[in-house]
């Protein structure tokens, strides 16, 4: 009877233990991916989290140009870390026969009864046992965990070096995270100093063709000159729409937050577009409310919002139709709106309206979202704290609004 109470015994501290280990791996596994993405900052992680639980040391080896480098050292007491050999960058054949093994094996270890050779690479101490686990990107080996008891006179388990290379191979995911999020990073900074560049040598270039067009002008090539006129703006809009767009999804656009009148604003707005509108034969209304508030923005980027707004109102207003622009003021904020009576957009379309580049169908007479604008105005809006929407009900028009905060 004792013998069989021993045993479910047994069973229920196994059981016991195996969902302690499942969920420390859980929740390691949700710290190391809340971790900031930076490969050092996440291999600081991993060693923290070993740490008491795992083992009274944990040391990090990474693999660069054919090397070994010493990452991290992490010990329960901070104090003890003075006693950390200093371990230089190394090749591969100088390192310890167990650091080796596992570099050539790609397989976890776990040592109990080591050698000095075995522990050559560990801090100055006693272990009374380690385990080493690869640490993987993708299928690349790019280092080994090792962490060891020592102080506290445990010895670690064929169970624990499951829970270490188990910790190990998600570490391995959380790194790889990082080091794509790094490469995306540089990858935008190198587009952003093309587009610069590219901007800055056609600018050039736009700026002669617009003087000598000019200097070109007489009654007889007037026409001429309007269409290179114009085709010359059209050319440093897509620029400027290039760079902003960069900016936006890099997360560098720049907007200057000041106290700006909510009327003179709107004002402004409509007599700039004003024209643009009366010359495809479409009616501008623009409305300020009863009282004038203050806004807490960057009246350049609000006006360009509004600009990319009605122009893409305008743009698919039939001639002889009207676009309202105004303003509803509430508690914290302003919601400004641009209204137009154009064809208007299908509800499976409204989704997509803020992507870049995203047309409905490129076959038909009438597209929203073409191009960049709109994907400029939601990030501009979202720049300064704001919201953007859209509303549309096809054959009755389209209304886009978006919110500044009040000052």
């Amino acid at each position: 009877m004792s013998d069989h109470l021993n045993a479910d015994q047994k069973a229920r501290i196994e059981a016991e233990n195996a969902l302690r280990r499942t969920a420390y791996l859980y929740d390691a596994t949700s710290t190391l991916f809340e971790a900031p993405l930076d490969v050092s900052q996440r291999l600081v992680r991993v060693a923290q989290l070993l740490v008491p639980d795992m083992g009274d040391w944990c040391w990090i080896d990474t693999f660069d140009a054919g090397e070994v480098r010493r990452a991290v050292t992490h010990h329960w007491n901070s104090g003890l870390l003075a006693e950390v050999a200093v371990v230089p960058p190394r090749r591969i054949e100088g390192c310890s026969s167990g650091l080796a093994r596992v570099m050539e094996t790609a397989r976890p270890e776990l040592v109990v009864n080591h050698s000095e050779h075995d522990l050559a690479d560990a801090p100055r101490t006693e272990f009374h046992s380690i385990v080493r686990a690869p640490l993987h990107d993708s299928n690349e080996l790019i280092g080994v965990i090792s962490t060891g008891f020592a102080e506290s006179n445990r010895v670690h388990t064929p169970a624990d070096l499951a829970l270490v290379d188990a910790l190990a191979t998600r570490a391995g995911w959380a790194i790889q995270a990082a080091r794509q999020y790094d490469l995306a990073k540089k990858a935008i900074a190198a587009r952003e100093d093309i587009l610069a560049i590219v901007a800055h040598d056609l600018r050039g270039p736009l700026g002669t063709v617009s003087l000598a067009s000019d200097m070109m002008r007489t009654p007889d090539t007037a026409p001429v000159v309007d269409t290179i006129d114009r085709a010359v703006q059209r050319m440093e809009r897509l620029i400027a729409d290039l760079l902003d767009w960069a900016s936006i999804e890099s997360g560098h656009l720049r907007v200057s937050i000041a106290p700006t009148e909510l009327a003179a604003m709107l004002g402004e707005a409509a007599e700039g577009l004003g024209p643009q509108a009366a010359a495809r034969q479409i009616e501008l209304v623009a409305s300020a409310p009863d009282h004038d508030v203050s806004l807490s923005c960057d009246r350049a980027r609000t006006l360009q919002v509004i600009g990319n707004l009605v122009g893409n109102a305008i743009k698919f207003t039939p001639k002889g139709g009207r676009i309202r622009l105004g303003a509803d003021i509430e508690a914290s904020f302003v919601r400004i709106s641009v209204e137009d009576q154009g064809p208007g957009i299908a509800a499976e379309h409204l989704p997509h309206i803020f992507e870049r580049y995203w047309q409905a169908d490129p076959g038909t007479e009438h597209r929203h979202g073409v191009g960049l604008g709109l994907a400029i105005a939601s990030g501009i809006v979202a720049a300064q704290g704001g919201q953007i929407s859209v509303a549309s009900v096809p054959g009755e028009g389209t209304r886009f609004t978006f919110t500044i905060p009040r000052t």
